[in-house]
């Protein structure tokens, strides 16, 4: 079954680094287990992919059973950088299926996008 996504999109005037940093900080606050690269679907193609600064999917445990997990892209545009976050979920059907403790819940991932983007703001 397909994952569910939910975007978040925003500019802002903080550099690179200033947002890279930020998001190391923001991510250890949100108990990210692991924070990994983006990793292109486009296979042999993949070269011709447009690239973020920053491309990254962290995910986490949740309290209660199943993970969140999160993309974060930034963009260099010159003056402003333009910042996507995406909330990660499997659908209802498949969080019955797999079981919730091995599913990604997309309210836990909606929630962890929202305290990521309020960081980088």
């Amino acid at each position: 079954m397909a994952m569910k996504t939910e975007s978040s999109i925003f500019e802002t005037e903080k550099t690179v680094q200033v947002l890279g940093r930020t998001l190391q900080d923001a991510l250890a606050r949100a108990k990210a287990g692991s924070i990994a690269p983006v990793q292109s679907t486009s296979g042999a193609l993949s070269q011709f992919d447009e690239k973020a600064a920053i491309e990254v999917v962290a995910q986490g445990r949740g309290l209660v059973g199943g993970s969140w997990a999160v993309q974060v892209f930034v963009w260099d545009a010159g003056q402003k950088r333009t910042v996507e976050l995406v909330a990660l979920g499997d659908s209802g059907m498949a969080r019955v299926m797999d079981g919730y403790r091995n599913s990604i819940s997309m309210q836990a991932s909606l929630k962890k996008r929202d305290e990521i983007a309020a960081s980088l703001r």
